[in-house]
């Protein structure tokens, strides 16, 4: 791709404006409603030069398509875009350009659907309805009315819940936790979740959100050996012990919880960053985090 880095971010930028993951979203959903599942496996067959995804006979990536579009990631994608380009990370931007064989998506997927689709049906059945699933005049800023109505209506969710919330705004519908399996970014900030039940089978999690929930047991981590960028910021976290088996972890956001104690942290070798405002750590640990090399932000 011929683009510098500022140009590439631009256009990465504007790809991932709501309005424009409101419309692909809404494009697969109707799809799936259609059963055009040969479509859709020919989308996810596009999109796979330039991100991971698993073209199963089980169906599984429409999952992994809904992860990668929503429009509730949209503040989470337009933030890892701005990193990389203030980083100057061409490759890392690279990664976001598959959004971009969708940008006419519509099109797409009517000029695939006159061909005759594929025999091809999931082993599983998703409920997806759409009329349940709340994508109403996104702006730039991302919040829906779906975001309003968790913050205001829901208490004490599970993780797993959470995520059957996310993708389809309710928690009736059959989701095979083994789905989570294939999933690498998760991003649940703001989703009520005080139990982190479910979260044991993200086992190929890279990146994940839980910030502004209501989490304050965090051992249902210790699996997910594979995170590397983890935010738990604002929820009501005072142990982190069960941080020491996550041994890829590079960032951590640890601000605004009750933690006193991040000696554990002195172990994760590959920890480069770690923010810690608003918690009660002691200015003698953050120095010894100082010291072996990770930039602390407090």
């Amino acid at each position: 791709m011929n683009m510098t880095p500022s140009e590439l971010h631009d256009k990465l930028r504007e790809a991932y404006s709501g309005q424009n993951l409101n419309k692909i979203t809404v494009t697969l959903i109707n799809l799936y409603k259609d059963e055009q599942f040969g479509t859709l496996r020919q989308i996810a067959e596009m999109i796979s030069e330039s991100v991971e995804i698993l073209i199963d006979a089980e169906g599984k990536y429409f999952s992994r398509l809904m992860m990668l579009y929503h429009p509730d990631r949209g503040d989470f994608h337009r933030n890892e875009i701005d990193r990389l380009a203030a980083n100057n990370d061409y490759e890392g931007l690279l990664g976001y350009t598959h959004i971009l064989t969708l940008s006419r998506i519509e099109e797409i997927a009517a000029t695939l659907t006159s061909y005759e689709d594929i025999d091809y049906s999931p082993v599983y059945e998703w409920d997806v309805n759409l009329e349940g699933f709340t994508i109403i005049n996104l702006g730039e800023s991302g919040h829906t009315e779906q975001k309003r109505q968790r913050r205001a209506g829901k208490r004490g969710c599970t993780f797993y819940n959470a995520i059957k919330i996310r993708m389809y705004g309710k928690t009736t519908v059959g989701f095979p936790p083994h789905y989570l399996e294939d999933q690498e970014e998760f991003e649940l900030s703001q989703s009520g979740i005080n139990d982190l039940d479910g979260v044991q089978y993200c086992i190929h999690a890279t990146t994940m959100d839980l910030s502004d929930n209501a989490i304050s047991d965090i051992s249902l981590l210790w699996g997910l050996k594979l995170l590397e960028n983890l935010n738990l910021s604002d929820n009501r976290i005072e142990d982190i012990d069960s941080l020491a088996n996550l041994r890829n972890l590079k960032i951590l956001n640890l601000s605004n919880n009750a933690i006193r104690d991040v000696s554990v942290l002195l172990n994760l070798n590959k920890l480069e960053y770690v923010e810690l405002t608003g918690t009660r750590v002691s200015p003698d640990q953050i120095h010894e985090l100082e010291e072996t090399g990770i930039k602390v932000f407090v």
